[in-house]
């Protein structure tokens, strides 16, 4: 696990993966001058976003995930990747997954990675920075609320660094800013940590499935209309559906 850590710090050469917050944006528009503007934004612009989409993701991928169901995999690892549909975004989103699992496959080479692999191609998913990291934690025993709390824990990381690159602070108030900001995050989790992962899956698949980027189940009817009972009460239909064109 402390090999694994090593590949989330930002502040090493090995980590640090891609990643698009917006910051260079606000910065270059002149919304971000200040560590009291970056904590703005992260409480009420990126906070939302990491907790209600990110963390409810994880949760949902550890269900899919003991549940043997691939095509549910697939399809929360799309949902996550048109959360943000800025084209940099989606770029960085794929290169991160990628690069992970490819460094993870070398620093665990006894685990079980062709069948992530394997569903990533069958579905024509992408492999985001938050699926290819569940996996991991999942192969190494870690339990969901670790393996959230992990993630979130590197995302403020990463935003703490990106902002300290644009600003330019004095560096000895990174780390108390760091800590102070992953467990304002944190707790707006552990608020949020009340609803069954299917909620999230719900609410998602009704805003995003009439996009042809996703895979839509055989018995969505012509015109739009969705049985959710049906859709979450029978694992078996998603083992049989094909790849997205």
């Amino acid at each position: 696990m402390l090999n694994y850590a090593l590949l989330l710090d930002p502040s090493l050469p090995v980590g640090g993966f891609p990643r698009f917050y917006g910051l260079e944006e606000l910065f270059r528009n002149g919304h971000l001058n200040s560590l009291q503007d970056l904590e703005h934004y992260m409480l009420h612009d990126l906070y939302p976003q990491f907790t209600t989409v990110d963390g409810m993701a994880v949760k949902s991928l550890y269900v899919a995930i003991q549940q043997n169901d691939g095509w549910r995999i697939a399809l929360i690892d799309k949902m996550l990747h048109t959360q943000r549909p800025s084209l940099q975004h989606a770029k960085e989103s794929r290169l991160s997954g990628q690069r992970l699992l490819k460094l993870a496959k070398a620093l665990y080479p006894w685990l079980e990675f062709d069948q992530l692999e394997s569903i990533l191609i069958q579905y024509n998913a992408i492999g985001t920075l938050a699926t290819v990291h569940t996996w991991i934690n999942s192969l190494l025993g870690n339990d969901v609320e670790q393996t959230v709390h992990g993630y979130l824990g590197a995302a403020v990381s990463f935003c703490v660094e990106d902002a300290f690159k644009l600003l330019n602070p004095p560096y000895e108030e990174k780390n108390p800013l760091m800590e102070r900001m992953t467990s304002e995050l944190l707790s707006a989790w552990k608020k949020l940590n009340e609803p069954e992962p299917t909620t999230f899956q719900r609410r998602l698949l009704h805003r995003h499935w009439s996009s042809s980027y996703i895979t839509l189940p055989p018995f969505m009817s012509h015109n739009g209309q969705l049985n959710e009972s049906r859709l979450f009460s029978s694992p078996g239909l998603f083992k049989r559906l094909p790849a997205s064109p």
